[in-house]
């Protein structure tokens, strides 16, 4: 079934009724869970509002709002696997504060639940899983 996924997102990066060579795939934040407490926080109660793209170069940019202010933070995305799940590994060039994971290097693992997309390299050090939905825009 992963397999399945995987081959689904790679179609949906790579067909486009466009005549754009650069297409773009857009996530908003959903909301977070804490499996330490079991409980979801939604997008609406956080204090910023957080976008990522996925570009169909391989491009991948991060954007955070908060307080009028918005933050990009570029990287790269390649198909990728972890733990059993198909995804996309991105790679930035430094760390940011909104780069979320459990280790030294610049780098977060997307994957797909359903009709979200998750970033669940933050649970081994007690962090939440961020939880995005495609964006209408």
């Amino acid at each position: 079934m992963p397999r399945l996924f995987f081959f689904l997102a790679l179609l949906v990066f790579s067909c486009t009724s466009s005549n754009d060579p650069l297409q773009t795939d857009s996530w908003v934040l959903n909301s977070t869970y804490a499996y330490m407490t079991q409980t979801e926080q939604m997008a609406s109660e956080l204090d910023y509002t957080e976008k990522v793209e996925f570009i169909s170069d391989g491009l991948f940019l991060k954007s955070q709002t908060r307080e009028g202010e918005t933050t990009i933070i570029e990287g790269r995305w390649v198909v990728s696997e972890q733990d059993g799940r198909s995804g996309f590994r991105v790679t930035y060039s430094e760390n940011h504060s909104f780069v979320r994971n459990c280790f030294v290097e610049p780098e977060e693992f997307f994957f797909f639940s359903g009709e979200m997309l998750i970033q669940a390299d933050f649970i081994p050090c007690d962090g939440p899983e961020y939880r995005y939905v495609r964006s209408s825009d």
